[in-house]
Parts: structure tokens; C-alpha cells; sequence
């Protein structure tokens, strides 16, 4: 199996589709998320949420993701009478988004534990699916601080338990920049990275979790960062933890630890005889995942 399709379709028509063909990297990664993905489709676990695209058609804006961020706050009040106490009211309020994070982060618990936590067992059921729609919504609204989200599609399986970790070698493989047309590993944790406490301004974060877990999760990214643009990353991330040594080094995470990447890692590359402009006019089209294939 060294192939990939990808199928997306039109949600007002599931027979309008459109295959992005990938072909797997050579890397000590691959095997690995391969054998995830197997795992994954062995359990018949279904794609979380099949509207995970960013930046590529029309359909979301800044103003409607936060009105349903609003709508969720809402619902999980009424599940949990009073247990959030604040709402968005700027689409760039980043400490409002932090704030709300932390409570995804404080009542989701590490990984899969939500399923077995005593807070959850008295609770209605839907509001687990809830809690993950504010959580996605949140970081969807994050994509905007910059006039618009970076075109990108994610996948992934929330059923699917989280129980594989990375070993210190696959940390050298973790690419700071993206490149256009490339599949990456997908940040399975929860908590924020080191990019994302150095960006977020974060004074609500409960603790730093550099990426431990992996699973069948990925994302399709069609943009490429320039040298200029991954130097800076690295610097502002480097400057960050130097201002925040003593947090990091209480963590047990000196400066040179290898789990301080910034990024991910390359799974699989886009096979295409179509340019970047027209692959991108193409992709307006669509707006759901259909399915994902390994062939």
C-alpha cells in the first residue's frame, strides 16, 4: 500500500466528487500512521467531522464560526447550568478563545480520558459532541488572526482511542514549514505545543504538552512557507521559551529537548499534473470529506 485518495464531495450533492491522489513518503514515520489508519478502518470508526476545511471555499467566515462558538457556550450551559461564564464578542479576542480552550482542556482531560472520568458519567451524551465542536470552532476562529485561514483540510477520527506514541526519533522528522500539496501528521494531543503557546498569548493554558500521541488523524495543507517565514517561527518559538525557561525546565523540557518541535510530520505527497492556482480554484467546489482510502 503505497497510495492514498482522499474523495471530497458537495454537501448538496454526495455524487459530485473530487479524488486528491497522494503517493506515501519513504520515511520511518509512514509505516506507522499506516498501521494507525488500518486500526482505525478494523474498528469501523467514521470520519469526526467531514466539514474540516480551511481557507478553501466560502462557506465559513470569522463572524459565523464565532456565532457558533456562542452556540455552543450556550448549550453546554444548559447542560451544565452555569458552568462557562464568558461568550466571544470579537472575532480577534484571542484571551476569550484561550479562556474557553482551557476549559475544553480541563474537563476533556488528557487524551482519551473523558471516556472513563467520573465528571462525565452523569452527564447527557451529547455533550461530549458539543465540548468537540467548541473545541474544533475555537481553532478554527484562530485561523483569522492573520485576515484568513491558511488553505488546509483535516481528518480525523475522534472514536478512534489514542494509545500510540512518538518515539524520540520521529521527532526529527517534524518539518517546521509546510509545502504545498503535502499530508502531515495531525496534533492529537490535548493542551497546546510550543507554536501555540508562543502565537496564543496564552495566560489560561493548564500545562504544555509537546506532541506525545499520534493516530490515524491528518491534514492536507496546500500553501508553502517560505525560508524567511520557518526561520521566524523558529526564532519567535526560540525567544519564547527563553523568556518561559523556567516553566519549560520545571516541566522537565531543557531547550534542547527533541519534543520541542515546531510542526509536523510529512506522511504522503499530492500526485497532480495541475498547478497550485487551479488546484485551488478546483477545491472551492467542494466542502466535505467523503472518505479516505490506502491502496
Amino acid at each position: 500500500m503505497t497510495r492514498l485518495i482522499v474523495r471530497l464531495h458537495q454537501d448538496t450533492d454526495h455524487s459530485n466528487t473530487h479524488d486528491l491522489n497522494y503517493a506515501l513518503l519513504d520515511n520511518a514515520f509512514v509505516p506507522k500512521w499506516t498501521e494507525r489508519y488500518k486500526f482505525s478502518q478494523s474498528r469501523g470508526d467514521d470520519i469526526s467531522t467531514r466539514d474540516q476545511f480551511y481557507g478553501l471555499n466560502e462557506e465559513w467566515t470569522a463572524e459565523r464560526t464565532m456565532a457558533l462558538i456562542n452556540q455552543r457556550v450556550d448549550q453546554i450551559n444548559q447542560l451544565v447550568p452555569g458552568l462557562i461564564d464568558r461568550r466571544m464578542q470579537d472575532v480577534h479576542d484571542q484571551d476569550t478563545l484561550n479562556y474557553l480552550h482551557s476549559f475544553f482542556e480541563r474537563y476533556h482531560g488528557k487524551i482519551d480520558s473523558w471516556l472513563t472520568d467520573t465528571w462525565w458519567q452523569d452527564k447527557p451524551k451529547e455533550l461530549r459532541p458539543i465540548w468537540s465542536d467548541l473545541n474544533n470552532y475555537i481553532h478554527r476562529l484562530e485561523g483569522y488572526r492573520s485576515s484568513s485561514p491558511k488553505p488546509r483540510i483535516k481528518v480525523c477520527w475522534y472514536d478512534t482511542p489514542k494509545t500510540k506514541t512518538f518515539e524520540l526519533d520521529d521527532y526529527a522528522l517534524f518539518e517546521t514549514g509546510s509545502r504545498f500539496g503535502h499530508m502531515y501528521s495531525l496534533y492529537s494531543d490535548v493542551g497546546k505545543d510550543l507554536k501555540s503557546l508562543t502565537y496564543d498569548h496564552d495566560d489560561h493554558h493548564l500545562d504544555f504538552v509537546p506532541p506525545t500521541y499520534y493516530s490515524a488523524d491528518f491534514q492536507l495543507k496546500f500553501w508553502t512557507d517560505t525560508p524567511d517565514e520557518i526561520a521566524k517561527i523558529q526564532k519567535d518559538c526560540s525567544e519564547f521559551y527563553d523568556r518561559n525557561d523556567n516553566f519549560f525546565k520545571s516541566k522537565g523540557f531543557e531547550k534542547d529537548d527533541p519534543r520541542l518541535v515546531t510542526g509536523s510530520i510529512p506522511i504522503a505527497k499530492l500526485i497532480t499534473d495541475r498547478s497550485e492556482r487551479q488546484l485551488l480554484t478546483d477545491l472551492k467546489e467542494y466542502n466535505r470529506i467523503q472518505g479516505v482510502y490506502l491502496y
